[in-house]
């Protein structure tokens, strides 16, 4: 839900997502003379209780950061854009922006402006989009369970090391996990549970399948009657013949059945991929008398890792097309067959052809007001250059994550400038699981050089466009002036992959023709032409788009300020925390071109 207000000074646009609400604040030039902040009042419709935000910054008073984050009536939020990250889906909230001005110990209130919203429900009945927290290392998951840290050894890339973590497992009443998850494993155990008796079926294709709760729900489904078929990733690598499937076998033989009469049907109810170079999908189809109507995909592995740790999204769409397509393809995909035809087989022998058959490759947008369907591996990487297609014809924004580095048809997108709009900002923003090594990107180029081939673009080419705004996964490494910060700490659940796990694409989110790609894969050529992969191309559904923008911007704004503050100086970072006294902070967000000025514009 999107609802703009304004005066004759400054105006808000609200963007609702489901648990989170963005504020998109613009001031004219006139009224950001002598603006030291704004501060916001919330009303919950609910009760009708009404509270100032709070700031985790404050003005320097000479004695220390203060005890407990100030009002931002008191300490004015010196942004021009500002996320609420504790609403509740389906509620109705009012904000009461208002400009501040004066000296910090002499506030003087300027005119408000108050927009009321109602945030989505996390399911109208066609799309249910379910996001986890997300962000262990972050000061809230501190504030709550700091006490429970304490360090342990990991073994992690050949080395063992001494890590603070802050385990779910060790905080009492299963409190931690309630908050990391947020809902995403309760939506994930909702949608299997629909399979009651004889009527349903289940059809399920999986990578890493070891979460204990989803495979007793699995077996509690099959139980009811439901007849219940998994395929899961049973390739063996290497000469230790490593893989997922250790784990997802392991897991199997921890199951406890009711009825002995379930044992041979359990037994039946695993179908091992042998032959794809990884069966990475992660998706459900429900059918009711035989006929495909629901479809649960997304990022989310069925681990601990991927429910609680890393930032996963579930999504479930309720359109029998749709659900057709999927169950299609998982019936090709239980066939284990190789990835592409001889010339003596029939076309159709292939994973690869029959992808390409059932969906040829996208040529120009999609359809408006479409869900659009593309499943792995294909026979080229078409795909992957019509998704960099799609970024570099994007009018307004682009909200990108790289979990596993960007391809090179992307960052070759990436690396060009775009002329926005008259009077309007245009903005790339590109989240990362981490920063890549500087000296692997020289070596990788060099190589190339030497070798006479094209040098490949990255990060520190792409960084510097001024258009793209990046972040990286990241946890505070300093507790700021005097310890106001909390030190954070992860959850220890995941071994590789820390903090973001999505891949998602949005493509003008804030305009009326949004485009949402979203799924298994990690925009790459292995996950194009390799991998047992999915894909949904959503056009034109802003209720859609705002819950996964709103969702992008909470990451992405939690990620970039840590990124900031971890690389100044200690005395850079402790003078950090304080606000600044004058109009002094508004400076570059009306100076063209900057970032700053760009997303004042682009959220106004």
């Amino acid at each position: 839900m999107r609802v703009r207000r304004k005066n004759p000074a400054i105006s808000v646009h609200a963007i609702a997502g489901t648990h989170v609400i963005l504020l998109g604040i613009d001031a004219t030039e006139k009224a950001a003379k002598g603006l030291l902040g704004f501060a916001i009042e919330r009303e919950t419709h609910r009760g009708g209780k009404k509270s100032w935000l709070r700031n985790p910054r404050a003005f320097s008073t000479g004695d220390g950061p203060p005890q407990e984050a100030p009002l931002s009536s008191e300490a004015p939020l010196q942004t021009f854009q500002w996320g609420d990250y504790t609403a509740l889906p389906g509620e109705k909230y009012s904000y009461r922006v208002v400009p501040v001005y004066g000296k910090p110990d002499q506030l003087k209130m300027g005119k408000g402006v108050k927009v009321t919203v109602t945030t989505e429900g996390e399911d109208d009945q066609q799309h249910g989009v379910i996001f986890n927290r997300g962000v262990a290392g972050s000061q809230a998951y501190s504030r709550k369970f700091g006490e429970h840290k304490r360090w342990y050894q990991v073994s992690k890339m050949g080395r063992t090391f001494w890590q603070e973590f802050t385990k779910p497992e060790t905080v009492p009443k299963e409190a931690s996990y309630k908050w990391l998850s947020r809902g995403l494993e309760e939506a994930m155990l909702r949608f299997i549970g629909q399979a009651k008796g004889t009527d349903y079926s289940i059809r399920a294709s999986v990578y890493e399948f070891e979460h204990m709760p989803a495979i007793q729900a699995f077996a509690d489904a099959l139980e009811t009657g439901a007849d219940v078929k998994i395929i899961y990733d049973a390739k063996q690598s290497g000469k230790a013949k490593t893989g997922p499937w250790r784990a997802t076998e392991a897991s199997l033989r921890k199951v406890g059945l009711r009825k002995k009469s379930s044992i041979e049907r359990f037994e039946k109810m695993m179908i091992p991929r042998t032959k794809a170079t990884i069966s990475h999908n992660k998706f459900i189809v429900l059918l009711h008398k035989g006929q495909p109507v629901q479809v649960w995909t997304g990022s989310t592995n069925y681990t601990a890792g991927g429910i609680y740790g890393q930032s996963n999204v579930g999504h479930i769409v309720r359109d029998q097309k749709v659900a057709r397509s999927y169950h299609e393809y998982w019936r090709k995909v239980a066939t284990d067959p190789v990835k592409s035809s001889k010339k003596s087989d029939p076309d159709s022998t292939g994973i690869r052809n029959w992808n390409v058959a059932q969906q040829p490759d996208l040529e120009g947008a999609p359809p408006p007001k479409s869900i659009t369907t593309i499943f792995s591996p294909r026979t080229s990487t078409a795909m992957l250059e019509w998704y960099a297609d799609r970024l570099g014809k994007a009018e307004s924004s682009v909200h990108f994550t790289a979990a596993f580095g960007v391809s090179q048809e992307i960052a070759e997108k990436l690396v060009k400038r775009k002329q926005p709009k008259s009077g309007e900002g245009f903005q790339r923003y590109i989240l990362l699981e981490s920063k890549p090594s500087f000296r692997q990107s020289k070596n990788r180029k060099d190589n190339a050089e030497a070798k006479g081939r094209p040098v490949p673009k990255d990060y520190y080419d792409f960084r510097k466009i001024k258009q793209n705004r990046i972040a990286f996964g990241d946890v505070l490494k300093t507790g700021g002036a005097d310890g106001a910060w909390l030190q954070e700490a992860l959850t220890g659940l995941n071994l590789f992959v820390d903090f973001l796990h999505t891949k998602y694409m949005l493509i003008d989110p804030l305009s009326d023709d949004p485009v949402v790609i979203s799924g298994s894969a990690n925009f790459s050529n292995a996950s194009t032409v390799n991998n047992d992969e999915n894909m949904l191309i959503i056009r034109g559904n802003t209720r859609v788009a705002d819950i996964f923008l709103t969702e992008f911007m909470r990451l992405f704004n939690h990620f970039h300020i840590r990124n900031r503050i971890n690389e100044m100086k200690q005395a850079e970072a402790e003078a950090s925390f304080y606000l600044a006294e004058d109009d002094s902070w508004t400076a570059p967000y009306y100076k063209s071109n900057t970032q700053e000025c760009n997303e004042r514009l682009l959220f106004a």
